[in-house]
């Protein structure tokens, strides 16, 4: 059986200071897949604006 990981909140520093320094687009990526040797992988990248927050949405 697989231990459950708590999740930390979100850090935004990282995002804040490219916005600030004129960064226009910061674009996030996830996979899903457990690698080459079992199967195909998928990817996917998302850009909203730096004010929209979907509540809900989560990574992996």
């Amino acid at each position: 059986m697989q231990k459950s990981k708590s999740k930390s909140p979100p850090r935004w520093g990282l995002e804040r200071g490219l916005y600030r320094s004129g960064v226009n687009l910061i674009c996030g990526v996830d996979e899903a897949g457990r690698g080459p040797l079992a199967g195909p992988v998928v990817a996917a990248a998302v850009i909203f604006p730096p004010a929209m927050f979907i509540s809900g949405v989560d990574d992996s």
